[in-house]
């Protein structure tokens, strides 16, 4: 089949494609050049596709300026309503749309499952909002919505950035470290695309994490445990304040989401556990 990833260049969007073709499907990918105004150009590429799986939007990381908060919705906004609008106007349209989406737009400190209406009020739940909020008006297609969680692998996210320190033996804890990571590792992530592929029944939201829950504390010490910090350096949140900006929270307050809809589907993870990960040496 004719897959069209956006954001195909990210850490997500590499292992969709290395999961998608090592099943024979082919892999394409439209430019943001494309994206962004839409019209015909973006219509025609949209015919070719049997499978649309949209990722693209601006990077979360980094410090969040007035300019930068404007990206991260407004980038999010305008592809999705483009390539949704692309698709209606379409004669030729896929049969499945996957869309990804985040937790973040629960309430933090409560308990969440993809029926939950505790949805949080901050920046990071109004942009995840109005990404979704795109999706209503398209027609005809089966729609399979993943919220994903804080998504890890040995290539990318943010292990990438930790290991450099997890190396050096030095122990980040940023804030108390008691917040909720709700992890999921990617390869799960592209599998359960290819398993909504190939189940009908898939649709709706489904929360891409991981049953088995960990704070942030449990998350560094389990990635150190092979090299023991001799050194734990706590940030605490004010300071995260200051250098980022509204993403502190992002880092520092979570929900605590259950993949309640993951586990009624009967896809299998690959890692139920952040122990798994780590002993799979996946993660390192």
């Amino acid at each position: 089949m004719n897959v069209l990833v956006t954001g195909l260049g990210g850490f997500i969007g590499q292992h969709v494609k290395s999961v998608f073709e090592g099943e024979g499907h082919r892999i394409y990918t439209v430019p943001r050049e494309v994206l962004l105004p839409g019209g015909k150009t973006l219509q025609e590429a949209t015919e070719g596709a049997d499978v649309i799986v949209n990722l693209a939007g601006e990077n979360l990381m980094g410090r969040w300026t007035n300019e930068k908060m404007i990206e991260i919705v407004e980038s999010r906004r305008v592809i999705t309503r483009n390539l949704v609008k692309a698709v209606n106007a379409s004669e030729k349209k896929p049969f499945l749309w996957i869309n990804a989406s985040a937790v973040g737009i629960y309430k933090p400190d409560v308990f969440c499952d993809e029926e939950s209406v505790d949805l949080g009020d901050n920046f990071l739940a109004a942009v995840v909002k109005a990404w979704e909020k795109e999706l209503n008006t398209l027609y005809q297609i089966r729609q399979v919505v993943l919220r994903f969680g804080i998504v890890i692998g040995r290539d990318g996210g943010v292990v990438r950035k930790l290991m450099p320190l997890v190396k050096s033996r030095i122990a980040v804890v940023l804030g108390n470290g008691r917040q909720e990571f709700p992890l999921i590792h990617v390869e799960d992530v592209a599998r359960f695309m290819l398993y909504s592929l190939r189940h009908g029944e898939i649709r709706g939201i489904y929360n891409m994490v991981i049953p088995n829950a960990v704070n942030y504390r449990q998350f560094v010490h389990t990635l150190s445990i092979s090299r023991p910090p001799f050194v734990t350096f706590s940030v605490p949140r004010w300071l995260l304040w200051m250098v980022m900006g509204e993403a502190e929270g992002v880092l520092t307050s979570s929900a605590h989401v259950l993949p309640m809809r993951m586990m009624r589907s009967g896809y299998e993870l690959k890692y139920r556990t952040l122990n798994e990960m780590v002993e799979g040496g996946k993660v390192h």
